[in-house]
C-alpha cells in the first residue's frame, strides 16, 4: 500500500493582488461620493440663486404696480435667513419727456456654512461666505401729479 499525497492544483488570488483590487474600488466609490457631493451643494447654490432673482422680480413688479417697499417686504414670504431684499430711496427721472419714479431693487443671499458661491463664482468651503449681491434692477414707475 502507498500512502502519499494527492498532487491538487488549486490556483487562488495572492494578497498584492486583493490589496490592489480592494484599493482601486475604494478609489472608485471615493470618486463617487465626492461627485455627489460637489453635485449636490451646486444644487444648493442654484436653488438659493434662482429664489433670490424670483424675488426679486417679483418686488420690482410689485412696485412698478405703485406698491410701497415696506409694502412689498411685508407682501412677500421672504426667509429672512436667507434673503435680504433692498429698495433705494425714491428719486425721479426723466423718460422721453415724461418725469417718472424710479428706485433700485437689490437682493443679497446670505451665506451658510455649507459650500457657497462667492462673488468670483468659485467653491470655498474652507472660509466663511458673507454672502452674494445679485445684480441691482431699475424700475420705473409712472406718477400722477396732482396740480
Amino acid at each position: 500500500m502507498r500512502f502519499g499525497i494527492k498532487n491538487i492544483n488549486c490556483r487562488a488570488y495572492s494578497l498584492v493582488e486583493v490589496l490592489s483590487a480592494s484599493g482601486i474600488l475604494l478609489m472608485g466609490i471615493g470618486a463617487v461620493l465626492s461627485l455627489s457631493h460637489g453635485t449636490l451643494s451646486q444644487e444648493e447654490v442654484t436653488r438659493q440663486l434662482a429664489r433670490g432673482y424670483c424675488f426679486q422680480e417679483n418686488a420690482a413688479k410689485l412696485y412698478y404696480l405703485g406698491l410701497e417697499p415696506e409694502e412689498i417686504i411685508d407682501l412677500l414670504p421672504l426667509d429672512t435667513t436667507e434673503l435680504e431684499l433692498n429698495f433705494t430711496d425714491s428719486y425721479m427721472v426723466r423718460v422721453n419727456d415724461v418725469e417718472v419714479e424710479a428706485s433700485s431693487v437689490s437682493v443679497k443671499i446670505k451665506g451658510s456654512n455649507s459650500f457657497t458661491m462667492n462673488n468670483n463664482l468659485s467653491l470655498n468651503s474652507h472660509e466663511k461666505n458673507p454672502g452674494r449681491d445679485l445684480p441691482p434692477i431699475e424700475v420705473y414707475r409712472p406718477t400722477t401729479r396732482l396740480d
